[in-house]
């Protein structure tokens, strides 16, 4: 999506930097799972993760964000595989824990694999307050919380207006839009661990975490944008 890249690394080259991401100098590997309505299901995501754990080292991927999100009730066993295997070769991910809609009940599936760094919209964090409720991770969750509410970012060309909850309104400063949600606050966390590993290179997934762990926890496991570009 081309809003969640703008967040972790756009240059902001069309607001004169000021809607810049987290980690503008990063080098983006785009691996398309979702359909031009932004749906999509496990078994692209993990034909899109398979092939980055082929390609890997031929790109240099070293974080992958996962801002996506399911309504399954059980856990999808080869996504959760392939999740652990980039964790295990050394990529950091970094997952959107859910956006929780209290009108229906809808929780995220429970927790299942520490091989992540899910990330929740801060705004939502009442909901996440009985246990364990992330696709990804075991015990309280999320691992992090990020803003993730009116969010601006780049506006694709090809965005369609014409589907539900999408609205012109929204739009700032013509090549820009807002949008909300936990898919916004995972690539600022992205970013941030991208800025990390520039700083050092030979730190494994879990060290990342436990840094960015670490920063948040004053902050009641809150990492704004401001902290985000201090790593």
């Amino acid at each position: 999506m081309t809003h969640v890249t703008g967040i972790a690394c756009g240059n902001g080259w069309n607001s004169g930097g000021i809607y810049r991401g987290i980690a503008p100098d990063t080098n983006i590997v785009s691996v398309k799972i979702l359909d031009r309505y932004g749906q999509g299901n496990s078994t692209h995501a993990v034909l899109g993760l398979r092939w980055i754990m082929d390609n890997a080292r031929k790109y240099n991927i070293k974080v992958v964000n996962l801002s996506i999100g399911t309504n399954d009730r059980k856990v999808n066993l080869p996504l959760k595989e392939a999740v652990e295997r980039l964790w295990q070769m050394g990529i950091v991910v970094v997952a959107a824990a859910g956006n929780p809609d209290g009108r229906n009940g809808y929780r995220p599936p429970p927790a299942v694999s520490s091989g992540v760094i899910s990330v929740g919209a801060w705004e939502d964090r009442n909901y996440f307050q009985t246990p364990s409720f992330s696709f990804f991770t075991q015990g309280e969750m999320p691992d992090l919380w990020a803003p993730g509410e009116n969010v601006v970012s780049v506006l694709s060309p090809d965005y369609d207006f014409s589907l539900p909850n999408r609205s012109r309104s929204s739009i700032v400063e013509k090549n820009y839009i807002t949008m909300s949600g936990a898919s916004m606050a995972t690539p600022l966390i992205s970013g941030a661990a991208a800025l990390l590993l520039a700083r050092n290179p030979r730190a494994r997934p879990w060290e990342i975490k436990k840094l960015l762990l670490q920063k948040a926890r004053p902050f009641g496991g809150l990492l704004t944008e401001e902290v985000c570009r201090t790593f």
